[in-house]
């Protein structure tokens, strides 16, 4: 259940700054036993995000008045199993800290909305990141392909959005947006720093790739719809090697009542490097508080001239409105390579098949 925190009623009263502004926090904690066998090398533990990114969001928006608000959002995807992960601190001396889960690591902006639509800036989701949830019901997940058969930029991490960005989403005509999204590109020729990295808050001190987006989406009724086109520019960014890249994605489902259809198309194109076409069919189907899901899919690359096949299940069962226990299991015979090592596991040479297994609990707050 999100929480609203009201400014208190006797300030508001005494200074009128408060009385139409406030403040959500909302999250997921997803943690549970998991098993990954990357092409021949196994490992099992605790892990998280088997079902959902854990995350913790600060939301605040304020009433300008005339249709006008302020708005705003502070995403931190936190591990729940793992301290160190959170604090930065590792366990061998002399080693780099980790910084996967320092605070505001995800989706941060701030905007405003009237009757024109929305208009966003900061560190901004894609739209192709919607697309992609319209398009199959396991999230970006264990069971989704995300990072292996699907992507949502051509960046090395499959960034899902990108840094000094802005983004405007019209208002909505008869259940249909437009999304129109621009990250500007940074340069420091020379440097040789990897296309994606190097960030500074100063701006032209850095190298970043150059985003433009452009988005429609329709939901109405049992369908919805959405289409994503991106693409990355990436001349003159960092050792200036890297192709720029479209990325092309569809993403659509019908809710026949206990019964979900899903279809999710993708192409990848990027000069000599990758040419790939990805299409995945998926279904839920709801049993009380039981939801049964599967997943089954292909990406075909014509440079490569290979194909990779996937096939997911998942099952959750409800305990109440915010908390689920739940089951998954992907595997993606993965001839093209496309399919992250995990962490440090090593895979044995002439394997392709990468699977993942989870069975944990998700509570939302």
């Amino acid at each position: 259940m999100k929480k609203s925190l009201l400014a208190i009623a006797a300030m508001a009263a005494a200074s009128g700054a408060f009385a139409q502004s406030s403040l959500q926090i909302d999250g997921i904690l997803d943690a549970g036993v998991q098993r990954i066998d990357y092409k021949g090398t196994t490992v099992t533990g605790i892990g998280g995000n088997g079902s959902s990114t854990s995350q913790i969001n600060f939301r605040g928006t304020e009433d300008l008045g005339g249709g006008l608000s302020a708005r705003f959002r502070v995403e931190t995807d936190w591990n729940v199993v793992s301290n160190k992960a959170n604090t930065g601190t590792t366990a061998a001396s002399g080693a780099a800290p980790v910084t996967g889960s320092t605070f505001g690591n995800g989706e941060i902006r701030v905007g405003v909305a009237g009757a024109f639509g929305a208009l966003d800036l900061g560190s901004v989701n894609y739209n192709t990141l919607g697309t992609y949830g319209v398009g199959q019901p396991f999230g970006t997940a264990i069971g989704s392909g995300f990072r292996a058969v699907a992507i949502n930029d051509a960046a090395s991490t499959s960034s899902v959005r990108a840094e000094n960005a802005l983004k405007y989403v019209s208002p909505n005509f008869s259940g249909v947006t437009v999304s129109l999204y621009k990250s500007f590109k940074q340069t420091k020729a020379g440097t040789g720093v990897a296309a994606d990295g190097n960030y500074s808050s100063t701006l032209g001190a850095y190298d970043q790739y150059g985003v433009q987006e452009l988005g429609l989406n329709y939901a109405g009724g049992p369908l919805a719809a959405s289409f994503s086109t991106l693409k990355q520019d990436n001349e003159e960014v960092g050792a200036g090697t890297a192709p720029d890249y479209t990325v092309n994605t569809l993403g659509v489902n019908y809710n026949f009542g206990t019964a979900k259809a899903f279809f999710l198309y993708q192409t990848v194109k990027g000069e000599g490097v990758r040419e790939s076409k990805l299409m995945t069919l998926s279904g839920t189907y709801t049993l009380g508080a039981t939801v049964l899901m599967a997943q089954v899919g292909s990406l075909n690359d014509d440079v490569q001239d290979k194909k990779d096949k996937m096939i997911s299940f998942g099952a959750d069962y409800n305990l109440s409105k915010r908390s689920a226990v739940y089951v998954r299991y992907e595997s993606i015979d993965d001839k093209l390579n496309y399919a992250k090592n995990p962490g440090s596991i090593a895979g044995t040479a002439g394997e392709t098949t990468r699977t993942r297994t989870a069975i944990g609990v998700r509570h939302s707050f």
